[in-house]
């Protein structure tokens, strides 16, 4: 709109100012007339399209909703759509996010995540499953979606990279922190994998603490019955497995989870008897709790970005408004 009134008033004044030497004929009044109608009915197309973009959904809308809140309530899921999201992990890194829709019960979530304002993230199907101890910081980057790098703003560093056993980098690229190869193997084992592989091939999966967060790109439609049945699938074939190696994990680098829980069991029965030996909830080393991420959002780089989209949008604003502006004033001096 801003260009519109630039260029109309910089022509119309042009034409007054300097080939009419400052006289408005009726020619004049005429075109301005024109322009200001069909600036009139742009001016009340975009108001009207903006309420239409914010009128309640439709009927076939609401029934879609309807269908997939019946369907989360007859499963045990309740529907709990949320602004910003319930857990950290890459695909929330970005300001702005929201989930929606949202189904929740016992120790798992899915739904969509999305974000308010446009995003190079897009929007992803999730499925977040809480752990029972925390875990260090991994990703498998499914091979079958592409690499996550180019669609996230924040990225792991490739010094991080392992290679799988047998043919499982074909299917996932795996991500762990430095000197956590062993534990990345100890939780992810063969036979892991191979249901990995068999049941989630399509989603990338991130472990962050006590969470473990399956991702792929694109939001799921939950009035068909094809995402319930994935998440049941990752569910009973995919978790099951997984869970009994999670369950016996600790990391080794913190002391007091480096002992026999039989011997620690028999010394405190030893030094008082009755006693019994608390453990100690698990825990993750700081060096195995976060990956290395590199973030586009800093930097020199990021930076010259928005140094350049900030002159962009001064030119594109701006820029108009004052030449606009200058017509007006031709036009205004006009006898």
């Amino acid at each position: 709109m801003l260009w519109y009134l630039c260029i109309v008033l910089m022509v119309l004044g042009v034409r007054i100012d300097t080939l009419q030497d400052n006289r408005i004929e009726a020619r004049d009044i005429r075109d301005m007339a024109v322009c200001a109608a069909v600036f009139a009915v742009w001016v009340v197309a975009a108001v009207w399209l903006r309420r239409w973009s914010e009128r309640p959904p439709s009927s076939r809308a609401r029934i879609r909703q309807g269908r997939q809140m019946l369907t989360a309530f007859a499963n045990g899921f309740a529907s709990q759509p949320r602004r910003g999201a319930a857990f950290s992990s890459l695909i929330t890194a970005e300001q702005h996010a929201h989930c929606f829709p949202r189904f929740v019960a016992e120790g798992v979530e899915f739904g969509n995540v999305g974000f308010r304002r446009r995003s190079r993230s897009g929007s992803w199907q999730y499925i977040a499953f809480r752990l029972p101890v925390p875990l260090p910081h991994m990703l498998l980057d499914s091979t079958e979606s592409g690499s996550l790098a180019p669609m996230l703003p924040v990225h792991v560093g490739r010094h991080q990279e392992l290679s799988l056993e047998g043919d499982f980098d074909r299917w996932f690229q795996m991500y762990a922190p430095a000197g956590y190869g062993r534990d990345a193997l100890f939780v992810l084992t063969p036979d892991v994998m191979a249901v990995l592989i068999d049941h989630a091939h399509g989603f990338s999966m991130e472990i962050v603490g006590e969470r473990v967060v399956f991702f792929r790109p694109g939001a799921a439609d939950y009035s068909n019955p094809d995402p319930w049945n994935v998440v049941a699938e990752i569910a009973e074939a995919v978790m099951d497995p997984f869970l009994r190696n999670t369950s016996r994990y600790r990391d080794a680098r913190i002391p007091e989870q480096n002992v026999s829980p039989t011997m620690e069991t028999v010394r405190a029965a030893l030094a008082a008897p009755g006693g019994r030996w608390a453990e100690p909830f698990p825990r993750i080393a700081d060096d195995g709790a976060r990956l290395d991420l590199e973030d586009r959002r800093t930097g020199v780089w990021w930076m010259l970005g928005a140094i350049g989209w900030g002159a962009a949008l001064m030119a594109l604003y701006m820029v108009p408004a004052a030449f606009a502006f200058a017509g007006f004033m031709s036009i205004a001096d006009g006898r």
